[in-house]
């Protein structure tokens, strides 16, 4: 990078820094408080109108997840949110979803969340973010949110489709977004393994933002690419494999760092119908009460009995057997470096596994989410 742009990044950086602390120093007058750091000022707001804990599915399409009405009858009743995609970089869920049920706007946003809370199943959303155009993602951001969206969650990948921006256009973001919805709750959900946060500005996007999602998915992520760049990222596997227990101890301490809320996502279409309360209870031992399942039309009816079972906030109903141990997966090199940069690093990525919904990047590492 030329001195030209390091001194264009530096500017950006200050005055994203400047209009965030002139926020934050009106919020903290607002509220009687004396802390003036922005996510401690949006926390105490947001604590204002926060629900208890509880865990989430995510809605990706409803042509393919089912409708709003049998989603939402699915969910009443067992204490889950939904998270409903809204949009992808610019454009409105009706580009790709052909239901008629799509979002087309935020009218079609609010007409959903009526549905859902009538229901008593909290309503959030979620989106693709790009980095497009920051200032028009950030206006799309604040207007699901006012039109009855709880929370939304970015997802916040590399590749194809997701992410095409540098921290520069991240600042941009941050500080459209923040000067529309100053205590609107906004989180980020990323690919956690190592080699692939490397490639996302995650600093920058923590700084305004509110939660991290960590996309955990246990059997596509089993692999011998994932286990030998685990490896050489300092977290080798141990006896037990690619479990849920081994994902979700490396990404805490990959997470931790961060000082934000971790809510783990995890696989729904698990091959084993254990798995999931080996996953909770291996998040609650972590202190992560809340859990998520990506998603909900490939997730068999087994887990959402156990979830209904195991509510967010208490401990959850143990495995039927005995778990491994986490110190079978917890031993990281000493070499390993803790602080993420966003120079690829040469590990191994998987090349033989493709994605669970199809994308144009079946071929590559597998990704959370499909980018329509």
């Amino acid at each position: 990078m030329g001195s030209e742009a390091v001194l264009q990044q530096s500017i950006n950086r200050r005055t994203f820094i400047k209009a965030a602390a002139v926020t934050a120093g009106a919020a903290a007058v607002a509220l009687g408080a004396g802390e003036c750091d922005p996510a401690a000022v949006r926390r105490a707001q947001q604590e204002k109108t926060a629900l208890p804990p509880h865990h989430r599915s995510w809605v990706w399409q409803f042509s393919t997840d089912g409708s709003a009405a049998t989603i939402a009858n699915a969910l009443s009743g067992t204490g889950m949110g939904v998270l409903v995609k809204t949009h992808d970089g610019l454009e409105w869920m009706s580009t790709y979803d052909h239901s008629a049920e799509a979002v087309s706007g935020p009218a079609q946003v609010e007409r959903l969340a009526r549905l859902f809370e009538r229901q008593d199943v909290p309503f959030h959303a979620w989106s693709v973010i790009k980095g497009i155009d920051p200032e028009r993602e950030a206006q799309m951001v604040a207007d699901v949110l006012a039109a009855g969206a709880r929370s939304l969650t970015l997802d916040l990948e590399p590749g194809s489709g997701f992410w095409a921006g540098d921290g520069r256009q991240a600042l941009r973001f941050g500080e459209a977004l923040r000067t529309l919805t100053p205590f609107g709750r906004v989180d980020i959900s990323i690919d956690p393994r190592p080699w692939r946060m490397n490639l996302i500005p995650l600093i920058e996007f923590v700084a305004f933002t509110d939660g991290i999602w960590p996309q955990l998915y246990w059997d596509t992520f089993d692999t011998p690419g994932n286990i030998d760049g685990y490896r050489n990222a300092g977290y080798p596997i141990g006896v037990d494999g690619m479990s849920p227990e081994f994902l979700l101890d490396a990404t805490q301490d990959l997470m931790k760092q961060y000082e934000r809320p971790i809510i783990p996502v995890g696989q729904g279409a698990a091959l084993s119908s254990n798995d999931w309360a080996r996953f909770a209870t291996r998040a609650w031992e972590l202190d992560m009460p809340e859990i998520a399942i990506w998603r909900h039309g490939v997730t068999p009816s087994g887990t959402f009995v156990y979830l209904d079972g195991s509510p967010a906030g208490h401990a959850p109903e143990p495995p039927k057997t005995p778990t491994p141990s986490a110190s079978a997966t917890r031993t990281p090199k000493p070499t390993r470096t803790t602080t993420p940069t966003r120079t690829p690093t040469p590990t191994p990525s998987a090349t033989a596994t493709p994605t669970r919904t199809p994308t144009s990047m079946a071929t590559l590492t597998p990704t959370a989410t499909p980018t329509h």
